[in-house]
């Protein structure tokens, strides 16, 4: 693996964490569920350079991974994936709560 690839995926591993703690801070304030939408402005507000269709498909991945579940549904105005009602499932909470990373997710 190349110097780039491998920053790249450290990067995106650090995000998926960064994403899991949102959700996970979200929910401990009892607030609404976030949408996908939401999680990319805060990771801009965090300095996270990263695009939109980025975000939406680390969601998709992190729900592969079973460790969030979320609505989604195509915006057939745009074409694009729009994902709302963003929570943990039972297995990422779990996995949050062990704080430990893995070659998926990585916590700082």
């Amino acid at each position: 693996m190349s110097y780039q690839a491998e920053r790249r995926e450290i990067l995106m591993r650090r995000q998926r964490g960064i994403i899991l703690k949102l959700i996970r801070e979200n929910h401990e304030f009892q607030d609404h569920r976030y949408t996908g939408a939401e999680i990319w402005g805060m990771l801009l507000k965090i300095r996270q350079t990263v695009g939109s269709d980025q975000v939406t498909t680390m969601l998709q991945d992190l729900q592969a991974l079973d460790y969030i579940d979320f609505r989604s549904e195509m915006d057939e105005e745009s074409g694009k994936t729009r994902i709302s009602e963003i929570q943990l499932s039972a297995a990422g909470l779990r996995f949050y709560t062990r704080h430990k990373s893995n070659d998926d997710v990585l916590f700082d």
